[in-house]
């Protein structure tokens, strides 16, 4: 993060707020391709209400030095529920993100970064492995290292499903919490291995 925190202590952090993991799958991806898309379709970029008190922002991301990367970031609000996620996938190995080997995609560290409309930056998440598998597309095998955040808050318990978010970027340390994402904002992930972007989404 940006205020040189040490990543252990990101990880010890994410660990103490209940840290868990669940894998997704790569074929899975809606739109079961190899590149990453941007929705520009209404229910993903505005507030979706399936009833008076929900809403939903969605973005997927768009590959910016890796093309196979994949990723989608997203908010939803409920009565009692407000949970912010992201997930990224990137191939191994992977020459554009100097990502070698799977050692290498255990040891790599991502960043989220989310801007306002203005272009500043107010959340930073570190974006935990989550799986490293190998998955059969279009006939051809791709090991493929999967990333996620997931920060929840039911009526003000914070729990984190692997990840850890910043959402006070003026403020010394962490500031754990779920980024409140607005239409307009726009989302940037980095791997830390060459500093290369691996994709970036609009809300």
């Amino acid at each position: 993060m940006n205020k040189k925190t040490n990543p252990l202590q990101l990880k010890t952090l994410a660990i103490s707020i209940c840290l868990t993991f669940t894998a997704s799958a790569y074929a899975s991806n809606d739109h079961g391709s190899n590149h990453v898309e941007n929705s520009h379709h209404d229910s993903n970029h505005g507030n979706s209400a399936s009833g008076g008190s929900e809403s939903k922002l969605k973005s997927y991301l768009i590959a910016v030095n890796e093309p196979l990367a994949q990723g989608e970031v997203k908010l939803e609000q409920k009565t009692s529920k407000t949970e912010f996620s992201a997930e990224v996938k990137i191939p191994v190995p992977s020459t554009a993100l100097n990502v070698a080997d799977i050692t290498a995609a255990t040891d790599a560290t991502l960043t989220l970064v989310l801007r306002d409309n203005l272009g500043a930056d107010y959340a930073e998440c570190n974006v935990d492995l989550n799986k490293i598998k190998t998955v059969a597309n279009r006939r051809v095998s791709i090991l493929t290292a999967e990333y996620k955040v997931k920060i929840t808050d039911r009526n003000g318990f914070l729990q984190a499903n692997g990840g850890v978010c910043d959402i006070d970027l003026n403020a010394s340390g962490i500031q754990s919490g779920v980024p409140m994402i607005q239409i307009g904002d726009t989302a940037e992930i980095t791997i830390d291995t060459n500093g290369a972007t691996i994709g970036t989404g609009s809300f």
